[in-house]
């Protein structure tokens, strides 16, 4: 009677575990909130950790939206290139030929003077780190607690332009991506963990808040990596890619390909959006299911992102030639050829729930032969 009842609790553990994470097949429905137009080509957008405030850059000027589509305010710029906001939208970086750190009222509390012009900016979920990539390299600054003077912490020169850069919401993980193809990532005390290659021109990189995942689009490529720098796929796709978000989680991708394109963590297209406006720029807080897009021709958009369950399998839309590997890079100072590990290999990802079951369905076995002893 006892091993019966172990044996029902054993099915229990695996069912819960199969529960325990969303499986693949899961398909999303999108729409478009609002559109604006600001005149000029947008460089870059920003969008609130609530998906309320929606920040927009131009080489002329930067604009702040409100959940009605109306510019609160805006701010003229030298050679904008990029825009970043913490999570409770206290605080706004812009950089360009200068960087500047604004309010949400949109004074400036901060201004500084690169040597380099800037190329693109992130801020920590806490807005105290602010880190910048130039053609000179990595620089990174701390501000006080009052949020309102910044001191440079740490630089880092890899010897290659950096074109982008991103960091996890604690600051602990950042992820930069240079002009040569590379992805640097570095500890938040600016300690270079590892490289990997991902191409041969200049990629956007992006790192989910929670520092477990990681993602770069190189042209025509996008690859995804754990925090490691371990290969969990790569593949091409049609459009050419502009721009790269991530949701806090690691568990969904959002591309600018000159539509939108959204892909869960196993390459499957979940979502699309096609249009002829020329999308270059995204951004998806990890707060919420909404995405804002710039386009070329100064257009701005809001959608908002709805989960559907697929009725059938796994989707046939998955990502071209996507292929995996197991191999964690080598050393810190470079990983192998074309993003290449010490083991490559094709195969079909796993769904999240897989591993969960396989925990729980050991431990479940483990104790109900102790039991039956």
């Amino acid at each position: 009677m006892r091993q019966s009842q172990t044996l029902t609790l054993l099915f229990a553990v695996v069912a819960l575990g199969s529960l325990a994470c969303p499986v693949a097949g899961q398909e999303v429905s999108g729409s478009e909130v609002w559109r604006s137009g600001v005149g000029d080509p947008v460089m870059a957008v920003a969008l609130s950790e609530d998906g309320i405030c929606g920040l927009v850059i131009t080489e002329c000027n930067i604009y702040v939206y409100d959940p009605n589509a109306t510019v609160i305010w805006r701010y003229p710029v030298s050679h904008g290139e990029s825009v970043a906001i913490s999570s409770d939208s206290e605080r706004i970086v812009a950089a360009g030929d200068h960087l500047l750190l604004f309010d949400r009222e949109g004074t400036i509390i901060w201004r500084y003077k690169p040597d380099s012009r800037i190329r693109d900016v992130a801020l920590t979920a806490d807005g105290r780190t602010i880190c910048t990539a130039t053609d000179v390299g990595l620089r990174v600054f701390s501000l006080n607690e009052e949020r309102t003077v910044a001191n440079v912490s740490w630089t880092f020169d890899a010897g290659d332009r950096i074109k982008s850069v991103s960091v996890d919401g604690e600051a602990t993980g950042i992820v930069a991506g240079g002009a040569a193809g590379d992805v640097y990532f570095l500890s938040g005390d600016g300690h270079l963990l590892w490289t990997y290659r991902a191409g041969n021109s200049g990629i956007k990189v992006v790192i989910s808040q929670d520092g477990s995942t990681v993602a770069a689009a190189s042209s025509q490529q996008v690859i995804l990596l754990n925090r490691n720098g371990r290969l969990l796929w790569k593949s091409s796709v049609s459009g050419r890619i502009a721009d790269v978000a991530i949701s806090r989680d690691g568990s969904t991708l959002i591309l600018a390909d000159g539509g939108v394109a959204v892909y869960n963590r196993s390459g499957e297209n979940i979502w699309t959006y096609a249009t002829e406006e020329g999308i270059r720029s995204v951004s998806a807080p990890s707060g919420s299911m909404k995405i804002l897009t710039g386009a070329f021709d100064g257009s701005v958009s809001l959608f908002d992102l709805q989960p559907e369950t697929m009725s059938g399998g796994a989707p046939d839309n998955t990502l071209s030639n996507a292929t995996t590997a197991a191999a964690e890079p080598s050393q810190t100072s470079g990983a192998l050829p074309n993003g290449q590990t010490t083991s490559q290999h094709e195969a079909r990802v796993l769904s999240p729930a897989t591993p969960v079951a396989v925990v729980a369905c050991v431990a479940a076995l483990m104790w109900w032969r102790r039991e039956g002893r």
